[in-house]
C-alpha cells in the first residue's frame, strides 16, 4: 500500500516527539528504513527560514524634505516639506478639476 506525504509527516512527527523509528514503524506496519528515508526527505525539502538582518534605529529623526514637488498635468507646484497633508490633498484635488 502507498501512503501520501501527510501520512509520513504524521509518523515523522511521532518520532520527533520522542518515539523511536522502530516503535513508530511497527505500530503503523511500515518499514523502519522507509520511515527513516521519509524523515530525511521531509527535513531536506522543508522550506528554509528567512534570513533575518539587523535593524538600526536612529536616535535622531530624519529631517523632512525641504519641499515636495507635485506634477499635475503640465503644472508643477512646490509645497514645503512640512506642509499639512490635508492641505496638499485639497490642493491636488483642486488642480485636477
Amino acid at each position: 500500500m502507498r501512503y501520501g506525504r501527510e501520512f509520513w509527516q504524521r509518523l515523522a512527527g511521532e518520532v520527533d516527539r520522542g518515539s523511536t523509528v522502530g516503535d513508530v514503524a511497527r505500530r503503523h506496519r511500515v518499514q523502519a528504513k522507509t520511515l527513516s528515508w521519509w524523515r530525511w526527505k521531509l527535513k531536506t525539502s522543508a522550506p528554509r527560514r528567512p534570513l533575518l538582518l539587523p535593524v538600526v534605529v536612529r536616535s535622531t529623526p530624519v529631517e523632512a524634505a525641504p519641499f515636495i514637488e507635485l506634477h499635475i498635468g503640465d503644472v508643477v507646484v512646490r509645497v514645503r516639506g512640512d506642509a499639512d497633508v490635508t492641505y496638499i490633498a485639497r490642493l491636488v484635488d483642486a488642480l485636477r478639476s
